[in-house]
C-alpha cells in the first residue's frame, strides 16, 4: 500500500473543535475493511458538510469522506457545488 497525505479539514474560523477522524487512524478512512466505522464516526462530526463539500469540489474518488464512501458519492447526482459565504450565526 502506497502513502497518502490527506488534508482533513480543520476548524472554521473562530471554531476550536478538531473533526472526528482526527482523533483516529488515518488510515480508516482508506481501507474497504474500515469504511463502517469510518463512517460512524463520521456520522457524529461536526464538520462531515465541510468534509463533503470539500471531497466533492475537488473530485476526491478514494476513501470516506464527509460520511460516504466513495461508491456513494458516486453514486450521487452531478451537481456544482457552490459553498455557501459565512453568515453571523451560522455554523
Amino acid at each position: 500500500m502506497s502513502s497518502v497525505v490527506v488534508n482533513f479539514p480543520g476548524p472554521r474560523a473562530g471554531q476550536e473543535a478538531e473533526p472526528r477522524c482526527a482523533s483516529h487512524d488515518a488510515a480508516w478512512w482508506f481501507e474497504p475493511e474500515m469504511f463502517d466505522r469510518a463512517v460512524e464516526i463520521c456520522a457524529r462530526c461536526e464538520m462531515r458538510a465541510d468534509c463533503l463539500a470539500r471531497a466533492l469540489q475537488s473530485g476526491e474518488r478514494l476513501g470516506v469522506w464527509g460520511g460516504l464512501t466513495p461508491e456513494q458519492r458516486a453514486a450521487l447526482p452531478d451537481a456544482v457545488v457552490i459553498p455557501l459565504p459565512e453568515r453571523a450565526g451560522r455554523r
